[in-house]
């Protein structure tokens, strides 16, 4: 008997290709600085709205039927790139990353609240940490070079850029020697 195939799996908003082209030029200034940083790859970039781990491929279709239902009648809606920072701190960065804002109401916790709530209702455990809209931009493995890497990383003018948030993603992560591969497994449509 042979176990049944698990998907890496998580729930995601895309960024706009303006955006991402901004990511590459910003990650492409932070590589010259050296350092032990696996940098995010601009094209791989989104808002994670949820994890939810290894899942075998029978919990796929009643997450996406969830996912699906919750985004019912939920509106698009209008995001910024606004301050930068890191995970758990700019003294001990493990995580850098760009922040997000809501323009006008703030429906992207709204939105995630509602995701969060539907996946309980199927048997997932609540987020355990407090949802903080970010778009990861590294991952440090060691400390080599991290002061100037920190430096240069708060003192780099990202542009303030929209985007709209109209659908939503559930994602499959496939992690290689490479780095993690995604591919949308399903995508759902939220109302204009």
């Amino acid at each position: 008997m042979h176990s049944e195939e698990k998907i890496r799996t998580f729930i995601a908003i895309n960024i706009s290709s303006e955006l991402r082209k901004a990511f590459t030029v910003f990650i492409q200034e932070l590589i010259k600085i050296g350092g032990d940083i696996k940098w995010a790859k601009p094209e791989s970039i989104h808002v994670t709205l949820k994890f939810l781990g290894n899942l075998t491929v029978s919990r796929i279709e009643p997450v996406c039927e969830a996912i699906q239902k919750a985004c019912e009648g939920f509106p698009a809606f209008r995001l910024k790139t606004d301050r930068k920072g890191a995970f758990p701190n700019l003294k001990r960065p493990r995580v850098f990353w760009v922040g997000l804002t809501r323009i006008g109401d703030d429906r992207l916790t709204g939105l995630q609240e509602m995701l969060e709530k539907a996946l309980i209702e199927i048997g997932f455990d609540k987020e355990a940490r407090q949802f903080h809209p970010h778009l990861t931009v590294g991952r440090v493995r060691s400390p080599r070079k991290m002061t100037e890497v920190t430096q240069r990383f708060m003192d780099y003018h990202f542009p303030e850029i929209e985007f709209t948030a109209d659908r939503v993603l559930i994602m499959k992560s496939e992690l290689t020697a490479q780095g993690a591969i995604y591919a949308i497994q399903k995508a759902v449509r939220l109302t204009k």
